[in-house]
């Protein structure tokens, strides 16, 4: 008797969440091409830092939104924090569903590409260091979905020198 009551619970909750921006998974990931960030260096050792193009990437059935901040922590090949920052961006993030012919597909879509990179002077001190392999960038993305709804994920990439 209590699987129609668990049945009729779990189809009470799908149709909530078919409604609102209630989603059961991380909505949006952050593509960046290349996947590392990095840098190069001439000889003198000035260093240019390579930009990143990027992405928004919205799951199927994601709600649309913008991704509007990032914070950043460099860390070390012994997992200590070096350096902290952040930023402002301003993406609009289309929504991982579309109408054809008065169906509803949901579809992952991208939002428009725009620049992402390293911190020059945390690069400067990742070649100061011998350019180690195991240094990377924990960002923390921050975006606002159509209902207000502000939602934050972590994702790291490798520094990598040269980066090219």
């Amino acid at each position: 008797m209590k699987e129609p009551r668990l049945f009729v619970g779990l189809l009470l909750v799908l149709a909530l969440s078919a409604c609102s921006d209630v989603f059961f998974q991380q909505p949006y990931r952050v593509v960046l091409e290349p996947a590392q960030v990095g840098y190069e260096a001439d000889d003198q050792g000035k260093v240019n830092v390579v930009k990143n193009n990027a992405f928004v990437q919205a799951s199927p059935g994601a709600p649309g939104g913008h991704l509007e901040r990032y914070t950043y922590a460099v860390v070390d090949d012994s997992g200590y924090e070096v350096f902290w920052g952040s930023g402002s961006v301003n993406v609009e993030i289309p929504a991982g569903r579309e109408e054809v012919g008065g169906r509803i597909n949901y579809i992952s879509k991208n939002s428009e590409p725009f620049t992402f990179g390293l911190d020059g002077a945390a690069a400067e001190e990742h070649l100061s260091q011998g350019a180690p392999v195991n240094w990377r960038m924990r960002i923390t993305w921050y975006a606002r979905t159509s209902n207000g709804t502000e939602v934050g994920w972590v994702q790291e990439h490798q520094i990598k020198y040269p980066l090219r």
